[in-house]
């Protein structure tokens, strides 16, 4: 059977890892590391789409975040504008 995975709400590691368009080592990396949540069902690993989407919300969040603490060009390379 061919599930339409926009209607699931679990995912496998497959799944997940092509929804945030990544590598399969690359999605487990971050679960070892906890930034996404795993969850068991037995001895299958599933994973919330909800879970995808507040990562990827986290990530977006980090890169403002990142780029409003970001130095002004003007401050790079001694004050050469590029």
């Amino acid at each position: 059977e061919v599930r339409n995975p926009v209607e699931t709400l679990l995912v496998n590691d497959a799944e997940a890892s092509r929804l945030l368009a990544i590598s399969r080592s690359a999605f487990h990396v971050l679960v070892a590391e906890g930034r996404i949540k795993r969850l068991k069902l037995g001895r299958s690993a599933r994973y919330r789409r909800s879970d995808l989407l507040a990562f990827t919300e986290r990530l977006a969040e980090q890169a403002e975040n990142d780029a409003t603490r970001a130095p002004a060009a003007s401050t790079l390379g001694g004050g050469t504008s590029w």
